[in-house]
C-alpha cells in the first residue's frame, strides 16, 4: 500500500498533468484579451465584432461539452484527449492566420469545441480515480493550478501583442498545445476501464442528461457556478475596453492588471482550501459571493473620484471572492452524482459556459455607452448569483445531500 505522502504526491502529479490540458481553454481566452482592440483596428471591424469572436468561443466551449460527455463515457479518455489537443493546436494556428473576422470567428469556434473536449475529460478523469474528500481535494488542486492562467496569460499576451503582434498571441496557444500533447502522451494513461463505459443510445443519453439536470443537488450548484462565471466574463468582456480605450493603458500594462486580477482568483482558491477545514462548502461558496458583491460595490463607488485607483482594488477583491466560490461550487456539482461522470462534467461545463458567455456581448454593448450602466450590470449579476447560492444552501442543508463528505476538504491535504 502506498504511504500517505506517496499518495498525496501522486495526486499532485496527476492533478498537474490534468491541469496542463484544462489550462489550454482558459489560456486561449486570457492570452487573447489584450489583443482585442488591436484586432478590431487591423481587421477594420467594430470592437463588438471581436467581442463576438470571444462569445462564440465560449459558446462552443460550453455546447461542445454536451456532445463530448457521452462520447468519452463510451470511448474512454485517452484517445479523445490526444485528438482534442491536436485539433486545438491546429485551430490556434488557423486563428493566427486569419485575414478576416469571419475566419477568425470560425477558427475560434473550432478552438472552443476542442477546448470543450479537454475540459470535460479533465473533470471526468478526477472522478474516475477519486471520490468524496479526495476528489474534492483534487478539484481544488486542479482549479488552483488553473488559477495561474489568468495571472500569467494576460501578461504574456500583452507582451506578445506589444512586441510581436496579435497573431503571435494565438500561435502561442498552439505551442502550449504541443507541450500538453507530449505530457499527456507520456503521463496520462486511460482512467476509464472498459467495464465502466456506457453504450451510446440517443434515448438513454437524453434520459441521463434529464436525470442529472433535474437533480437539485446538481442543478443548484451549477446555476450558482453559472452566475459566478457570468460575472467573470462580464468583467473579462469589458476589461479590455475599460482599461485600454477608456483609461488609455497599453496592451502590456493591461496584461499586468489582468494578471493581478488572476492572482486574486488564485489567492481565493487557496483561501478556499483553508476555509473548508472548518466551514461547510455551501457556506464557503456563499461567503465568496458576498465578497464579489462587496468588491463590485467598492469599484463602482470609487470609480468616479479615484479612477483606476478605485476600480482595480475593487475588482481584485471581487475576483478574490470568485476564487473562493468556484472550487466549492464545482465540488458540490460533481459530488452530486456517482455514475455517468462524463455526462455530469459535460452538463456542468455546458451550462455554466453557455449561460455565462451571454455576458460578453452585453458588456461589449454597455461599456462604450456608459461605465455606470456596466457597473450596474455587474452588480445585478452578482446579486442574482447570491440569490441562487441562498437557494442552494437551503436545499443542501442535510448531510445526505453531499455536504458531509466535503465540508472538511482542504487544498493542502492533497499536497
Amino acid at each position: 500500500m502506498l504511504s500517505k505522502a506517496s499518495k498525496n504526491s501522486s495526486d499532485a502529479r496527476f492533478a498537474l498533468s490534468l491541469a496542463l490540458i484544462t489550462l489550454l481553454a482558459p489560456v486561449a481566452t486570457d492570452l487573447y484579451l489584450a489583443s482585442m482592440p488591436e484586432i478590431a483596428r487591423q481587421l477594420d471591424v467594430p470592437y463588438a465584432a471581436v467581442q463576438l469572436s470571444l462569445a462564440v468561443y465560449l459558446m462552443a466551449q460550453g455546447a461542445g461539452q454536451i456532445f463530448f460527455g457521452p462520447l468519452i463515457d463510451r470511448f474512454g479518455r485517452r484517445t479523445p484527449l490526444l485528438a482534442g489537443i491536436t485539433v486545438f493546436s491546429l485551430s490556434s494556428i488557423l486563428a493566427g492566420l486569419s485575414g478576416s473576422i469571419s475566419l477568425l470567428i470560425a477558427a475560434r469556434c473550432i478552438q472552443g469545441l476542442s477546448g470543450a473536449l479537454l475540459l470535460v475529460i479533465g473533470f471526468s478523469s478526477v472522478r474516475d480515480v477519486a471520490e468524496g474528500a479526495r476528489a474534492a481535494s483534487l478539484f481544488s488542486i486542479l482549479l488552483t493550478i488553473e488559477g495561474l492562467a489568468p495571472i500569467f496569460a494576460p501578461i504574456a499576451g500583452g507582451y506578445l501583442d506589444a512586441h510581436f503582434g496579435w497573431r503571435s498571441v494565438l500561435w502561442a496557444s498552439a505551442v502550449m498545445g504541443a507541450f500538453a500533447f507530449i505530457n499527456s502522451f507520456i503521463s496520462l494513461p486511460e482512467s476509464l476501464p472498459p467495464n465502466k463505459r456506457i453504450m451510446l443510445d440517443a434515448a438513454s443519453i437524453m434520459q441521463t442528461y434529464k436525470k442529472i439536470a433535474t437533480d437539485k443537488k446538481f442543478i443548484l450548484p451549477t446555476l450558482t457556478l453559472s452566475g459566478v462565471f457570468f460575472f467573470l466574463f462580464a468583467y473579462i468582456g469589458g476589461g479590455a475596453y475599460l482599461f485600454q480605450n477608456i483609461y488609455g493603458l497599453s496592451s502590456d500594462s493591461f496584461g499586468v492588471i489582468f494578471g493581478l486580477s488572476g492572482g486574486a482568483v488564485m489567492a481565493g482558491a487557496i483561501c478556499n482550501g483553508r476555509m473548508v477545514r472548518t466551514k461547510k462548502v455551501c457556506s464557503v461558496a456563499t461567503i465568496g459571493i458576498y465578497i464579489i458583491i462587496a468588491g463590485t460595490v467598492f469599484a463602482m463607488l470609487t470609480s468616479a473620484f479615484a479612477g483606476l485607483y478605485g476600480i482595480v482594488p475593487g475588482f481584485v477583491l471581487a475576483l478574490f471572492g470568485l476564487g473562493i466560490a468556484e472550487p466549492a461550487l464545482v465540488s458540490l456539482a460533481m459530488a452530486s452524482q456517482t455514475e455517468a461522470l462524463g455526462f455530469t462534467a459535460a452538463l456542468m461545463g455546458a451550462l455554466h459556459l453557455m449561460l455565462s458567455s451571454l455576458s460578453t456581448p452585453i458588456s461589449g454593448f454597455l461599456l462604450p455607452l456608459s461605465l455606470s450602466a456596466w457597473f450596474v450590470f455587474l452588480l445585478a449579476s452578482a446579486c442574482l448569483t447570491l440569490f441562487l447560492a441562498i437557494l442552494m444552501k437551503k436545499s443542501l442543508r442535510k448531510p445526505a445531500d453531499g455536504e458531509a463528505v466535503l465540508h472538511r476538504v482542504t487544498l493542502f491535504r492533497a499536497f
